[in-house]
């Protein structure tokens, strides 16, 4: 089982970088006046969306096997939820300057996905003090909500 899972972590992994490759090669009037900035912001992101998803994922699974007491999880998830409120407030920065639609929408897009990402964390931090079925339910509702927007936004789906 647990190959089973590194393998497919490996695919999505690779998956990802294509992704991200095809989006910083995409040619266009905002690409040609970027000096780069535009996709590297896009490209960070997005690989920092996927790696959140992931650290959320792998700290629910610590915290089932007892790996991770309720204080660590719930100190893990209110960093995580703060470091994304300070990435979306640099991106919406970002996004007054830019000109682009496209970048725009990809900010949006982006920003909806942390915002989604919060839930998860959340969820999991009060799953974690409670142990109840019903945040557990809460917990997985926002797991299996925020995977599809991540993969259609890096184009993983």
């Amino acid at each position: 089982m647990k190959c089973f899972i590194l393998n497919r972590l490996r695919c999505h992994v690779a998956l990802m970088l294509l992704a991200m490759g095809a989006v910083m090669a995409l040619p266009g009037s905002a690409q040609a006046a970027d000096d780069g900035r535009l996709s590297a912001i896009g490209g960070l992101s997005a690989a920092h969306m996927y790696t959140t998803y992931i650290a959320i994922g792998a700290t629910a699974d610590a915290f089932g096997n007892d790996v991770y007491e309720t204080e660590q999880v719930q100190d893990i998830m209110s960093g995580m939820v703060g470091m994304i409120d300070t990435l979306k407030k640099q991106l919406l920065l970002v996004q007054e300057n830019c000109e682009d639609k496209d970048d725009q929408r990809y900010i949006d897009d982006t920003i909806q996905v942390y915002n989604l990402l919060q839930e998860e964390a959340r969820q999991l931090s009060t799953f974690a003090e409670t142990r109840d079925i019903t945040d557990h339910r809460a917990y997985e509702k926002a797991r299996t909500t925020v995977w599809p927007r991540i993969e259609k936004l890096l184009g993983l789906d």
